[in-house]
Formats: structure tokens, sequence, C-alpha cells
């Protein structure tokens, strides 16, 4: 049991970690798209007096579009920094698993639909692609997060996340 133990601790805290990247870029992308788009929103108000009605729909269209896929972005890098701050922590106090396993399961939700909404919505082989391993991360987390917090009831855990000596 203890190997079991062992596994789930580093999966739990390797992909805790790749998380944590992952949000940060997440949350860095985010706000640049954002500012992207709001340069874009300056440039077509002191320039739209210029264009032609279509130019200025077309670019009132794109800019919006940025603005909202940063905030997505933003939103989505600050989710994945909090399922990969509370894996980390689980994994090195597994009274403090829980967090990541709801964290993990909610991922894991929308990680379905999103594979649900690209097959649907004729959605790309990359993006379909990119939502499974989205999918098979998710499931590793929670995996890792139930197997310790299953340890932590049953009494496993000496009460700082370490294993009991062999």
């Amino acid at each position: 049991m203890n190997k079991n133990i062992n596994n789930a601790k580093s999966t739990l805290k390797v992909l805790g970690i790749i998380a944590i990247v992952i949000g940060a870029l997440g949350i860095i992308f985010g706000i640049m798209s954002m500012g992207g788009g709001g340069i874009l929103a300056g440039n077509l108000a002191s320039s739209a007096s210029t264009m032609s009605q279509t130019d200025v729909e077309a670019a009132a269209t794109v800019t919006g579009l940025a603005l909202v896929a940063g905030a997505v972005v933003l939103i989505s890098g600050i989710f994945t920094l909090l399922l990969g701050i509370f894996s980390v922590r689980g994994s090195n106090d597994f009274s403090k698993v829980g967090g990541a396993y709801v964290l993990g399961i909610i991922d894991l939700v929308i990680n379905i639909i999103g594979i649900i909404l690209g097959v649907v919505g004729g959605g790309g082989f990359s993006s379909i692609l990119s939502s499974l391993a989205s999918l098979v991360f998710a499931a590793c987390i929670v995996w890792a997060a139930k197997t310790i917090k299953d340890y932590n009831a049953g009494g496993g855990n000496p009460g700082n996340g370490q294993l009991p000596p062999q």
C-alpha cells in the first residue's frame, strides 16, 4: 500500500508543479491578450473616422474577441494555478488534499464538456486531442488526490503528509 501512496504523492506533486507553471503562463497570456485587445480598441477609436463601416465592424469584432479570449485565458490560468497550488499542498500534507480533489473533479467535468462541445461543434482534431490530454491530466490529479484522501481517511496518515516507516 505504501508504494501506491508514494506513487500518488509523487504524481500529485509533479502534476501540481506543472499546473502551477501552466497556470502562471495562462495568467500572463490572458493579461497580454486583454492588453492587446485594449490597444486594438484604442487604435480603432482613433482611426474609425477614416475606415469604412465594414472595416470598423470587423475591427470591433476582432477587438471584442481578443478581450473575451483574454478574459477566458486569464480565468483558466487562475483556476489552473489554484489547482497546482492545492495539488502541491495536498501532496505535502495529506490532510489538505481535499482542495486538489474538488478542483480536479471540476477540471475533469469542464474537460468532458469541452470534448463534447468540440465533437458536436466540429472542432478540429488538434482541439479535441488537446482536450483529451487535459482530460487525462485532470484524471491523474483526481486519482492521486482520491488515493491520498482514502489513505488519510483510513487512518494511514501520521498527520504531516509523511509516510509511516516501513
